[in-house]
Formats: C-alpha cells, sequence, structure tokens
C-alpha cells in the first residue's frame, strides 16, 4: 500500500528562483519585472479558484505523517481518555448519538449536527464544547487550555485522521518484504554493466545509467563551466562565484575538464563557509530552535544557550566528525569518555540535540515528562532511522512493525535522562526549570566525580605575607590557636590538620558597623552531603543566637533540596528569605577554598579560584547594626561544619576581583576549573528504572514494566528468521540508561537504516530529490527507492569510507551524473518529468539562506566568518507575552543566515517567506511553494 502523491499548482519560474543552473539569470531587468506580473497573475488566479471553492480546506484520505502524528500525539489520547466512554461504537449508550471513533461520524455528528467542519473551529460543535460554550464537554470539568488549542489547530488544518477502519491483530502482523525493504541488511550490489561502457566516470554512474538505459533513453549533455561552478558553489557553500572566480575556472576547465573540478570542489570542501551550509541542513532534521515555540497557552520561552549546538554542528560538520561519531555525541556525548576539556564541552553540547525540542504546557500536564521522552524518541528514530516510532505511544504502530511495547523500552533510555533546557523563561507554567551543563575550562578524565581534592593541605611560606599586605582584620592560619577570635568548644589546632571541628562556633565582632566586608578561608567537610537537610554552614555576618537569622549566612546544601545537594548557597535570614545557589558540587574529604566578598547590597562568592565567581548575585544585607560573624557554624548553632578550617581572615572591606583571587592563587594549590558558558543537554539521572507502558499513552494509567532495548523488528530478518547480531549491543548495566548502548546500535555498521537514511539525506540536497523521496520515512507508507542497488552502493561507501560526510559529497559531486546539464531533449521531459531516472539535473529554487546571503555577497556587505553567540543570549523571557505585546528580539547582522536568531513562531524576517522550517517538526526536506509574499518580499522589503 502507498500514498498518491498530493497535487500541486505548478511552480513558477519567477525571479525568486534564481536556478543555479538557470539562463534566465544573465536575462535584463525588465524580464524578471515580468516574471513578477505573471506570479502576481497567479496569485490572483489561486485567489479566485479557492474563493469559488467556498475558502473550505480541501480534505484528502491521503495525510502528511506531520498531520497523522499531530493527531495520534494531540489529539487520539485526548478522545481515548475522556470522549470514547459515550461517543464510540463501543459505548454502552451513545451520547446525543454522537460517535467520535472516525472521521465520518464527526463530520456526520449527532442530534446537534456536525461535530466539526474541517477549517473552521470557531463553527465546530466539538470546539465550543470543548470551550464550555452552551455545551460542556467532557461534562467532569474542562480540559486544559493547551488541549483545547491543540483540537483547534487540527480543526484548522483540516480535522485530519487516520481512523478508517480498525485493524484486526493478523493484519497488524501482516508484512511483505518489499513492505520491509528497509528493514533488510544492506547488499553490496555488483557495478551494473551498461551498454555505454565510456559514459561513467564513478561507479555510482553505473547504477543511474543503467536505469537511464533500461528505460530507453539518454542522459543528456554535460553542464557547461559556468553552470557547473555556479552549482558547486551554492551546493557546497550557499554562496554565488565571483565573476573572476567563474572566468578563472572557464579558463582551468578549457585545459583539464577533471583536473579543474577536482581543484575547485577541495577548495570548496576546505572553507569554512562549507560546515555553515550543510550545517543548516542537519539543522532542519533536528528541529533547531532558539525558543520553545507556543506550548499551547500562548507563551513562548527563549532558549539563550541553544546557539551552543548550532555552532557544535557547524564545528563537527567542517572537521569532518564521522557521522557514526556525530550521532553518538548527539545522543550521548555525555557518556564518552575525553581527553581535554575542550572536547567535555563539546561532547556536553552535542547532546543539545535531544534538549532543544518544542515542549508543550506543564502547566495541568501530567504527560509532561513524557511528552519530552516522546519528542526525543521521535527525533532519534525519525533522523536517524528514518522512522515514525512515537505513533506507537497509545497504540501500537498502525503500518510500521513497532508495537506500544517497543515504543517503551525505547522511553526507557530518555526516561531515565535528565533534560537541562534551562530557566524556560522563569515561567513554571510552561516548563519546570532546570539545570544547564557548565562548559568548563580543565577536565580531568581520570578523576571520578566524587575525587577527594587536596585531602593534605601545605602553603607555601610566603602565603601568609599576601594575606597580610591586604591588611586584614584577622588572620589566622589555625595551627595554632588564635588569640583574637572566640572558641564556643573544643577544637584541635595541630600544624597539618589546622583546626579541626565538629560542633564549634569560632566568632567575634567587627570593629566598626560596614555595609561591606570580606572574608577568606580553607575549609573541608567530612560530612556526606546528603546526610541530613543541610550538610553544614561554613560562615554567618549575623546576631549570634538569633532566631529570625538576619544577615548573611553561607553554607552547603544536603538533603532537603536535591538540586542543591552539596552546593554552596547565600541564605539573607528568615525574613528577607532570598536564597542564591552556586553550582559546583564540593565532595565531602575535600579542601576547598572560599573568599565571600559583599559590596552592599552585592555579593560574589570564589570557590577555588575560579573565574567567574561561584555565586554573584545582588542580596540584600539584613544584619542592621550588628558587629558580629562566625565560622564553622551558623550564628544560631544549626548545621555546624564536622572538618577542618584554614587559613582564616577577615576584612573590613570589600576585595576587588584580583585581590581575591590573589588569596588563592598564591597558595600554590591548584585553581579549579572555570566555568565559561552554559549549554542545554542531557545528563544520566540518578536513580534508573525500566519504563512502564502507560495505556493510551497516559502517565496516570500505568502497565507492565518493559527492559530498555531496541525495536523487536531487528531480531529477526524480513521473511521472521531470528537474527542475534544487534543482541550483545544492548546489554545495558542497571546503573546506565543505555543511551550509549542506543547509540552503539544505530551506528553499528550493519545496522540496516542508519546510513541509507543519511546517504539519502546527502543526495536528496545535491539533486533535489531523495532517492527515496521520502527522506523521513523509510517505512512501509514511505516512498520505495527508484534506485535500490545505488542506494546500498552509496551506503556501503559511506561506511566502508568511514563514515567520512566530505568524501562522500566529494565523490557525488565528482560524477557524471551530477554535473549533467538541466536541459535535454524533449522526450526526457515527457518519459520523466520528474525525473526520477537522473538523467539530466534539476533546476532548482535557491532557498532562504541562499537567496539572502546571495544579496549581503552582491553588495559586498556580508560577514564572512562566524557570528558570535546569538541574539537571545541574554535574554530569558516569554517572547510576545502578554498577549498582544509583540517583542522583535532580532538584531541586525550581516554574518550569514545560519547565525540569525531561529525562534519558534517567531523566524527572521529575511527568511520567513520561503519556505523556512518552523523548527517545531523534522524537516528532512523542506516544502516548495511559491507565493505572493516572496514577490512582495523582493519588492518591498527594507533588506532588499
Amino acid at each position: 500500500m502507498s500514498r498518491e502523491p498530493v497535487k500541486t499548482l505548478p511552480s513558477l519560474n519567477n525571479c525568486t528562483i534564481l536556478d543555479v543552473n538557470c539562463p534566465a539569470r544573465h536575462l535584463p531587468a525588465r524580464h524578471h519585472m515580468n516574471q513578477i506580473h505573471l506570479t502576481l497573475r497567479w496569485s490572483l488566479v489561486v485567489s479566485l479558484v479557492i474563493a469559488s471553492l467556498g475558502g473550505d480546506v480541501v480534505y484528502s484520505e491521503t495525510i502528511s505523517a506531520e498531520d497523522e502524528a499531530f493527531f495520534e500525539t494531540k489529539i487520539r489520547p485526548i478522545l481515548v481518555e475522556h470522549c470514547y466512554e459515550c461517543h464510540s461504537t463501543n459505548s454502552k449508550e451513545v451520547g446525543g448519538k454522537l460517535l467520535l471513533d472516525n472521521r465520518a461520524e464527526m463530520l456526520k455528528g449527532g442530534e446537534s449536527g456536525p461535530s466539526l467542519i474541517a477549517g473552521k473551529p470557531e463553527e465546530s460543535l466539538l470546539i465550543q464544547a470543548l470551550r464550555f460554550e452552551d455545551v460542556e464537554m467532557p461534562p467532569e470539568k474542562p480540559l486544559p487550555e493547551a488541549v483545547v488549542n491543540h483540537f483547534i489547530e487540527w480543526v484548522k488544518r483540516g480535522a485530519p485522521d487516520p481512523r478508517t477502519k480498525e485493524l484486526s491483530e493478523f493484519e497488524k502482523k501482516v508484512f511483505t518484504p518489499e513492505s520491509l525493504w528497509s528493514f533488510a541488511f544492506r547488499k553490496n550490489p555488483p557495478r551494473p554493466t551498461v551498454q555505454n561502457t565510456t559514459w561513467a566516470r564513478d561507479s555510482l554512474d553505473a547504477f543511474v545509467l543503467a536505469q537511464i538505459e533500461a528505460a530507453e533513453l539518454h542522459p543528456t549533455a554535460d553542464a557547461d563551466a559556468r553552470t557547473l561552478i555556479r552549482r558547486l558553489y551554492y551546493d557546497l557553500i550557499g554562496l554565488p562565484p565571483t565573476v573572476q572566480q567563474i572566468e578563472a575556472f572557464v579558463t582551468e576547465y578549457q585545459l583539464d575538464e577533471l583536473k579543474a573540478t577536482e581543484n575547485v570542489v577541495d577548495d570548496l570542501l576546505s572553507r569554512p563557509e562549507f560546515g555553515e551550509r550543510w550545517a543548516r541542513h542537519w539543522l532542519d532534521v533536528a528541529r533547531y530552535g532558539e525558543s520553545n515555540g507556543d506550548d499551547g497557552l500562548g507563551r513562548n520561552a527563549t532558549f539563550p544557550h541553544a546557539w551552543r549546538y548550532r555552532d557544535y554542528v557547524i564545528d563537527a560538520v567542517n572537521r569532518d566528525v564521522p557521522y557514526d561519531r556525530f550521532v553518538t555525541e548527539q545522543i550521548a556525548g555525555d557518556l564518552l569518555p575525553a581527553t581535554s576539556a575542550e572536547q567535555r564541552n563539546r561532547q556536553l553540547v552535542a547532546t543539545g540535540f535531544l534538549a532543544i525540542g518544542a515542549k508543550p504546557a506543564a502547566a495541568m500536564n501530567k504527560n509532561f515528562a513524557m511528552d519530552i521522552v516522546d519528542d526525543q524518541i521521535n527525533a532519534v528514530s525519525t533522523a536517524i532511522l528514518g522512522l515514525s516510532v512515537a505513533c506507537a505511544r497509545c497504540h501500537d504502530h498502525k503500518h510500521d512493525p513497532i508495537p506500544t511495547r517497543d515504543y517503551y523500552a525505547m522511553a526507557g533510555f530518555f526516561k531515565n535522562t535528565e533534560t537541562l533546557y534551562g530557566a524556560a523563561a522563569n515561567e513554571k507554567l510552561t516548563a519546570p526549570p532546570t539545570k544547564l551543563h557548565n562548559l568548563k575550562s580543565k577536565w580531568n578524565p581520570a578523576d571520578p566525580a566524587n575525587r577527594k581534592e587536596k585531602a593534605v593541605l601545605k602553603f607555601p611560606e610566603t602565603y601568609a605575607a599576601v594575606v597580610d599586605h591586604l591588611q586584614p582584620l584577622i588572620h589566622s592560619s589555625l595551627q595554632t590557636k588564635p588569640d583574637r577570635l572566640t572558641i564556643d568548644s573544643d577544637v584541635q589546632f595541630t600544624p597539618d590538620n589546622f583546626a579541626a571541628v565538629k560542633t564549634a562556633t569560632i566568632h567575634s565582632q567587627f570593629e566598626l558597623l560596614a555595609g561591606s566586608y570580606s572574608v577568606s578561608f580553607w575549609f573541608k567537610n567530612e560530612t556526606p552531603n546528603s546526610k541530613r537537610p543541610i550538610t553544614a554552614y561554613l560562615f554567618s555576618r549575623a546576631e549570634l543566637g538569633n532566631k529570625k537569622l538576619p544577615g548573611d549566612h553561607l553554607g552547603i546544601g544536603g538533603a532537603h533540596d536535591k538540586s542543591r545537594t552539596g552546593k554552596l548557597f547565600i541564605f539573607n535570614g528568615n525574613e528577607a528569605k532570598e536564597s542564591i545557589p552556586g553550582t559546583t558540587v564540593i565532595a565531602s574529604g575535600s579542601w576547598n577554598h572560599i573568599v565571600l566578598v559583599r559590596d552592599k547590597n552585592h555579593i560574589k562568592v570564589f570557590l577555588n579560584g575560579a573565574d567567574p565567581p561561584e555565586i554573584d548575585t545582588k542580596i540584600s544585607a539584613t544584619f542592621g547594626d550588628s558587629l558580629d560573624y562566625c565560622f564553622a557554624n551558623r550564628s544560631d548553632n544549626f548545621a555546624p561544619l564536622v572538618g577542618n578550617l584554614a587559613e582564616l581572615a577577615v576584612f573590613s572591606r570589600a576585595l576587588t576581583d584580583d585581590e581575591a583571587h590573589s588569596l588563592h592563587s598564591a597558595s600554590g594549590q591548584p585553581e579549579a576549573a572555570s566555568v565559561l558558558g552554559l549549554a542545554m543537554g542531557v545528563r544520566e539521572k540518578n536513580k534508573i528504572e525500566n519504563c512502564k507502558i502507560h495505556i493510551k499513552g497516559e502517565t496516570a494509567k500505568l502497565g507492565p514494566s518493559v527492559p530498555r532495548g531496541i525495536l523487536t523488528a531487528y531480531n529477526r530478518d524480513i521473511i521472521g528468521n531470528e537474527d542475534q547480531r544487534f543482541s550483545s549491543l544492548l546489554e545495558i548495566p542497571e546503573n546506565q540508561s543505555g543511551r550509549l548502548q542506543l547509540a552503539t546500535w544505530l551506528t553499528h555498521p550493519d545496522h540496516p537504516q542508519t546510513a541509507r537514511v543519511a546517504v539519502n539525506r546527502v543526495w536528496l540536497h545535491l539533486f533535489g530529490r531523495g532517492l527515496v523521496t521520502t527522506p523521513d520515512d523509510f517505512g512501509v507508507y514511505g516512498a520505495r527507492p527508484t534506485h535500490p542497488d545505488l542506494l546500498d552502493h552509496l551506503a556501503e561507501r559511506f561506511v566502508s569510507n568511514g563514515w567520512s560526510l566530505k568524501q562522500f559529497i566529494r565523490a557525488i559531486v565528482l560524477s557524471r551524473t551530477y554535473q549533467l546539464d538541466s536541459r535535454g531533449e524533449e522526450k526526457l521531459a515527457n518519459v520523466d518529468p520528474d525525473n526520477k531516472f537522473f538523467a539530466r539535473h534539476s533546476r532548482r529554487r535557491l532557498d532562504a539562506e541562499s537567496l539572502r546571503d546571495g544579496m549581503l555577497h552582491a553588495s559586498g556587505q556580508l560577514e564572512l566568518g562566524p557570528g558570535q553567540g546569538s541574539a537571545i543570549e541574554k535574554i530569558d523571557s516569554l517572547i510576545n507575552w502578554p498577549p498582544g505585546e509583540a517583542t522583535n528580539l532580532h538584531r541586525e547582522t550581516n554574518h550569514r543566515s545560519i547565525y540569525l536568531c531561529m525562534l519558534r513562531h517567531a523566524p527572521p524576517p529575511e527568511l520567513s517567506a520561503f519556505n523556512l522550517p518552523d523548527g517545531i517538526g523534522i524537516a528532512g526536506q523542506r516544502n516548495d511553494s511559491v507565493l505572493p509574499t516572496q514577490t512582495l518580499f523582493l519588492l518591498n522589503n527594507p533588506f532588499v
């Protein structure tokens, strides 16, 4: 069974096309204006046709994969949970004679008339009932606003509905080898025999020519040099060649066609612009966006750190990171070993692939956590396997061999993964805030996370002089009992362990009331971080014994708040109730250095000499006129430090940053790693457990637990014989999520789909048409490959050549097939209008980025080189919130388009008219449309 292609209006050759092979690019401006007028006339015709149809959305029984996924994840689960009890064929009594378990009955309606009118949510009784207008459904209580908005969106789309008839269990299990072609292990087909033995330059040419000859056709002539260099430039770097580059190539081409082409290809592949061009293709697949998009409640939270993932992809493409490694880093980069801080940071950023997806609102959504898991399953399976595994969340997959049990086997990988997406604009209705990865300046792979740093502390003889140079009020090494400090409990003082404390309070007073002060000390905490609610208090600047605790209190978080366990925090008392945590977990049994600096209403806490400070925040001073301060305890004797103190110093002023750092740098102890930035990504959860089946996709209805594992369809070949070649890869330790094993399976050289999907995506971008024309769907309902042997041949080459993207692209663009002219004999157009045989090169429109970048390039204003960060890297907010208060967060830049801020539902205005993906779903192939807005953009937009 296959889907019929949807008929569309023919594309128009207007000036927005700027075909890389189009001779019209040389025509005068009058020609282009005529083309614009033609487009406007066509737009009017289209408008009149739509008007004559009454403006209704025309429904087709064939629905897109995107619409089907939307229905299966957003609509069907709600109907099943809230509506089927009274409005399905299995209901004991059908309410209002209305059935909602198939589309035909919904259109037919019940006693009150049709329940929905496709394309018109405001006129649909279903929407009115969900809004509790006149009729109230479901009667118990209104559904969350986000759910109602999903139904409105569904009706706007035309109410696409895959429910026709329920298949029997027998029908569900019937799969033919032909329908499961992509599950079959790859062959290494021999080079075919062809009649024209001199035509092919590369083995791939022979596979193409064999089918051309079988159709009794002939390939067209080679493209001329000017067309070829233009094609190469746009395909490889997304920019046009200059006149000088064209003329130089033409001259070399006349002398030696092959050598001239190889030279320009190698040059383009080596340029940083290559990574910027080809990274954008992957970002389409990775559903890249720098904001959450509409969560169903109108909120659109920014993702200030998503741009690092963009830069990771650009860098990986330019470094030609093997595709298997590229995939592995994005799924399990946090679990891979690293030999340097740079590598470690890069791998953490790579896991942003799993974190940057759009998320539904968390408010009143008990399925929020599984919605994130569902997005991750969909991203991995669709991007890498070309399969819509997410469709099996609520029921066995309708057409692919993926039972619901398999879905939850994969869900286990991500259920045990903590997703780090940031503060979500500090709006808990949108999403609960999460941590982010700290990107650090140092990385020691030999040290476990709980290493005992600096177990023995030795200072150089010059250290005391450095401290005294800053003129402290009090300075004591604490190797002996200090004279100017009061000790309220037994403390042992020794040259090796300094002050050993258990329940001690070491205290004194400032000489004068000062709004600014500083303290410096070394400490070692011996209490396990999770043993008690607060692990330990280290210092208080507060009136001793006052239960209201006015003042500054520095402590280490314990089990009370797991997000703060082992981390420093500053607290300013029970009345002000401000509490600010740090980010570094301090291992028990390790020596650490603290410099706390209060400068009026600002506090900085420096930890182990790291830059920037561990805590850097405004927090009100509440100590009033008290002069008291104490160490190793809180001012009310709560949660004392069990451990050691050394080299204590108190200052009556705020030290500068340089002075604070000098108190560590002079100590002779190694500096801690500095935090270079933050990144979205994932990490392992502390508690690992298998995922239970969610009956009908609902978190509140749990079934049996399913062991983490791969899809069972891969445990047998396509004719049913057992095949265990992958079984050893999925031996997952009990304390691991299994993401690393998942990545190992996906990138196994024998995996039937990973390499096929990857090479098909490359072919699509170089020819405008994939060997499989549904690049995101290699399943039963996806298209069959036009050249199955060629697809396997390319996949085999890709894997055997080390999964190198650059070498694979190089081989294709140097082939005879790629270098054909786009013009050909009339017979070719008649017999093969869609160019399925690749007997000529297809003329293609420029994409949005190439159009904008080309304008900047032509005007001499394009800034080559990477754009820095993002327009929103310091903006954590809700876009267009409150409703109606639009905010333009885009900033003008002449860098390449890939560096523009890609906000979901608020795209860059220079690109939005030209089929830019929305970043909500995976877009392996962009839509191709000709709209009046494109012409109007070229006529009126200030950028143009």
